[in-house]
Formats: structure tokens, sequence, C-alpha cells
């Protein structure tokens, strides 16, 4: 039976990727962006415009969709955006820094609060934090950006362990820099949108809580015995 799913940031990118994988497995997708509405129309497509950087818009978008879709058992956290900023310069916007923080942290947390109730009444329903390896060893050219994805991986355990007992399961996957209009003209070796969409897909259908993806194996190791080695590792990338 097709699962209903909610995907973000669908538009472009991973995302993008990902929405045409699902539609081709004739699930249900909920594809949610800021110009959804621009996506192709099809049968097993619903589409719903929405600002993941106002938060009020997102509590009202995904507290409708809840109640009108009670029989979503997928939700994929994928949105993100980044604006690299100095915090030397003058010049940097507070308005990129909020949307940073509430697409990448807020938005996931808000989304989960309205639609976890529904989610329970489905059996085997799951959430997939699309997360990135900069939220365990931070890059200076994008601190907040990274701080915010440190902060999903925290959020991601609290979730694990509160959604548990009610039959949601949780899982967080740590891609490497993925070839995508957000990190053009930065970085080299990047894995391609459409293989990250398929890795994404078998996280969410596999039995790990926590999937690192190629060179973000080695940062949880580095982590834990040498954070300098760690920190050297990533001014190489």
């Amino acid at each position: 039976m097709a699962r209903t799913v909610v995907l973000t940031g669908a538009t472009s990118g991973i995302g993008e990727q990902l929405l045409k994988k699902l539609l081709a497995r004739s699930e249900i997708v909920i594809a949610v962006a800021r110009h959804a509405s621009t996506l192709p129309e099809t049968s097993n497509l619903k589409r719903v415009n929405c600002d993941l950087s106002r938060p009020a818009e997102v509590v009202s978008v995904f507290d409708s969709l809840a109640v009108a879709h009670p029989k979503i058992s997928l939700l994929i956290n994928n949105a993100a955006v980044q604006h690299p900023q100095s915090f030397a310069s003058n010049v940097m916007s507070s308005e990129h820094l909020e949307a940073e923080l509430n697409v990448n942290l807020l938005a996931p947390a808000l989304i989960t609060r309205s639609l976890a109730q529904a989610m329970r009444q489905n059996q085997g329903a799951r959430i997939v934090n699309v997360s990135s390896g900069l939220a365990l060893a931070p890059k200076a050219e994008t601190g907040l950006y990274c701080a915010s994805k440190a902060g999903l991986h925290s959020l991601s355990l609290s979730m694990r362990s509160q959604l548990q007992p009610l039959g949601i399961s949780v899982v967080e996957i740590f891609l490497p820099l993925v070839d995508t209009p957000m990190t053009q003209g930065r970085g080299t070796g990047k894995l391609s949108a459409d293989t990250a969409a398929t890795l994404v897909l078998s996280a969410a259908d596999g039995p790990r809580d926590e999937v690192y993806v190629g060179k973000t194996r080695i940062l949880p190791v580095l982590a834990r015995f040498s954070p300098r080695l760690l920190q050297r590792f990533m001014r190489a990338l």
C-alpha cells in the first residue's frame, strides 16, 4: 500500500530528486516548498506552498495538513538554507541568520509538533531528518548553518526518545557535500543530488537510527578520539 509522505524543500536539489523517486514509487506525496505550486500536477502529488522561514505560517499549514491527511506515515525534513557570512563584517544580514535558524532547525520542530499525533496512528511511521557532516564539525565560513545542523542533531536525539513510545521512528542521515544550487561554486568531489536522494530513501526504509554517508563516516570517530584532528580534517575539505 502506498504511503502518504510529507517532503519539505521539494522543488530544488535533493528534494527535487526525492520527489521524483517517491512519485515513481507511486507514493502519495505532499510536497512542501515556497513555490510548490510550480511543480507539475500528478494524481499522487499534493502541492503545498509554505515559507518555512515564517514560524506562524509553518504552524498554520502543518496543523491543517495533520487534519486533512491523517494517514501521513513518513515525514522527510529535507529543506535547508545556507547564507555564508562573516561575523567580522558589519554588513551581516540578520534576516539571513533568522532564516537559517527558522528553516533548518525551528521548522522541523514545528512540523513534527503538528504531525506527530496524526502519525502515531499509522503503523511504521517515520521521520527522517536530513543533516550534514557539518553538524559534528563546523566550518568557519558557514557558522550559523553548522550550528543549526548541530541543533538538528540534538533535536533528533530528543525526538527519538520522546516519539519511540508513540511508535514513531526518527532517522537522521548525515550527508557530505552534495551538488545542489546551495553549494554551487564551492568544493569538489560532491555527491550528486540524485545519489543523495537514493541514500535518504534507503535510510527511510532501513533499520538504523543514524546513517553516515561517504566522508562523514569518519567524523564520529575523530570527534571521539581526536577533536583537534577533526578540525584539521574539516579545514582540508
